[in-house]
This record gives structure tokens, sequence and C-alpha cells, in this order.
């Protein structure tokens, strides 16, 4: 595990803080060290996930995609998935103190953990403003939080403010900035105090229809997203995209 994620530990919480770059961008070395890092913690321990003071995360690391080769999208979207999923079943609570920006893949790390806390910033999945698509789990784990309100907000691509996304289910309560963290991990805490296995089996049965869909994905579905994020034109949406983005 990198520094680019550090854990410190309260109680019977552990505080998961990812601290890499300016935004927490989303490359394969930080998905890696999350993942990780989940897999480190106490069996016993809830986790509170947060970022740095800049963002939660503001997304995939789109420069680094496009300096790479064009299959680096394909190990980028693996541990993508793979990182996700790993919050999504990690048996013991999981809040989110999203602190900041939370888009595209950092609002599917948040969607995957059990509650969400946001203070500030804004949230939401704008893949399709880029023009590229989802990973099919991705899209299960947003649909459990989100419901059906999943494909107005996938198909506008937008991203949204606190407020709007309280309002749609994506986040659980607004925080002020400075009581963020405190309240978060005094809410893990709390949960924490829930017998292991009782937590996990409930967790584990709420989980199921999304895990089933996850799994029951027709054959090849991976295979044609990763495709499309190879494909020139995907491409060209990226690159259009960083250009947007370096002009702010």
């Amino acid at each position: 595990m990198t520094t680019s994620v550090t854990i410190e530990s309260s109680g019977d919480v552990a505080i998961m803080r990812m601290n890499h770059g300016k935004v927490n961008a989303l490359d394969v070395d930080l998905l890696i060290a999350l993942r990780e890092a989940f897999e480190s913690v106490e069996h016993r321990q809830a986790v509170v996930l947060t970022g740095n003071d800049r963002a939660f995360s503001a997304g995939l690391d789109l420069r680094a995609l496009l300096a790479a080769e064009v299959t680096y999208s394909d190990s980028l979207l693996r541990e993508l998935v793979r990182t996700s999923l790993t919050i999504f079943n990690h048996d013991r609570p999981v809040i989110a103190a999203v602190n900041g920006p939370a888009i595209a893949g950092g609002a599917i790390l948040a969607l995957a953990a059990d509650q969400r806390l946001m203070s500030h910033g804004v949230i939401g999945l704008p893949e399709l403003h880029v023009g590229v698509p989802f990973p099919p789990a991705l899209i299960e784990i947003a649909r459990h939080v989100v419901g059906h309100r999943l494909q107005q907000h996938l198909l506008g691509g937008v991203v949204i403010d606190p407020q709007t996304a309280l309002e749609i289910n994506m986040i659980d309560s607004i925080i002020e900035s400075e009581q963020l963290l405190q309240v978060a991990v005094a809410r893990a805490q709390r949960l924490a105090e829930v017998p292991l296995a009782t937590y996990a089996l409930v967790k584990v049965q709420l989980h199921e229809p999304a895990l089933a869909l996850i799994s029951g994905v027709t054959a090849g579905r991976d295979e044609e997203v990763a495709n499309a994020w190879r494909s020139a034109a995907v491409r060209e949406g990226i690159t259009s995209q960083v250009e947007r983005m370096t002009k702010k």
C-alpha cells in the first residue's frame, strides 16, 4: 500500500483517506492502493472513506489514460470495477465522507459505500457527456442506490449539488464541512456495534439483487465496453474533455 491512501484508527473505525495529487484522480496505482487498504483493515473495523482538502475524487485520470498505451484503459476499468466491488462487498459498515467533488469514478466509489455524507462540491456521473460507456457492474452499484432515478441522471450527463443529490437519494445527509468527519466516524462507530455476523448478513441480503444482475450480465458486455474505450471516437471524446478541463 502506498501513501496515496492512509489509514488511522478511531475506536472500531478505520478512517481511510485518499491523498493522491490535487483531486485524487483515479489511476491504476491509486485504485490498487485503495483496494489493498480495504483488504488490510481489521476484520472488526468499520470504514470511513474520505478525500483530501481539494476533493473526494474527481474521477478517472484521463490525462494519464491518454498518455499511456491504448490498452491502459483495460487495466483502469478492471481496477475500478474490482475496487468498487471490494468497497460494496466489505462486510463491515462503510461511510463515505464526501468532502468535495465526487465525479464519475469518484462518485462510484462513494455509491459503493453503505451511506454517503456530503459537505460541499458536486457529485454525479457525467460519463455520457464525455462519450464513454459504463462497465455493467458500476451501473448496478449506482442503480442499487439511486434506483429509477439513475436513467434520468445518467442520460443527463451532469453533476449536481448536494441538495439535488439528496433529493434523488444519491447521498444520505448534508453535513457542515467542519463536522463531516466527526459525524461520519460517529455513524460508523454506531453501526460497528451491530454484531459482525448480523451486519454482514443483512448487507449481503440487501446487495443480492445488484450482485445477481452483475453476475448475469450478458456474456461479452464488459468486452464491448473495453472495446469502446479503446476506440478512436471515444478517445477523441476523452481528448476533448481533457482540453475543456485544461482551459478552466
